[in-house]
C-alpha cells in the first residue's frame, strides 16, 4: 500500500500517541488489515513513520525521567540504570 507525506505525517502522530492500528486505520480512513501490513513490512515507508512515531514519544517520556532522575527521584534514578544497562546490552550485541 502507498502512502502520501499527509498520511506518514498522520501515521506517525498517532502512533506516537499510542493509539492502535485499527484506530489508526479508521481515522486514516483506510483498511485496517493493510495499514497492519504495511506497518509490519519493516523496509516500508509506513513501517519507518509508524516506528518513529512510537520511537519520538519514548524519547520525549525518557526526558522527562532523566529531569526527574536530575532532581533526584530514586525511581527514576533506578529507571535510567536500567536504560544504561540495556544501552550498553544493544551496543555489545
Amino acid at each position: 500500500m502507498e502512502f502520501v507525506k499527509e498520511e506518514l505525517d498522520k501515521l506517525q502522530e498517532c502512533a506516537g500517541l499510542l493509539m492502535n492500528i485499527n484506530d489508526i486505520a479508521v481515522l486514516m480512513d483506510i483498511d485496517p488489515d493493510e495499514l497492519r501490513e504495511s506497518i509490519n513490512n519493516k523496509f516500508s515507508e509506513a513501517s519507518k513513520a509508524y516506528q518513529r512515531g512510537k520511537v519520538q514519544f519514548i524519547y520525549e517520556i525518557r526526558k522527562q525521567e532523566l529531569d526527574l532522575a536530575k532532581l533526584g527521584s530514586p525511581q527514576a534514578v533506578e529507571q535510567m540504570h536500567k536504560y544504561m544497562i540495556d544501552q550498553k546490552i544493544q551496543e555489545n550485541g
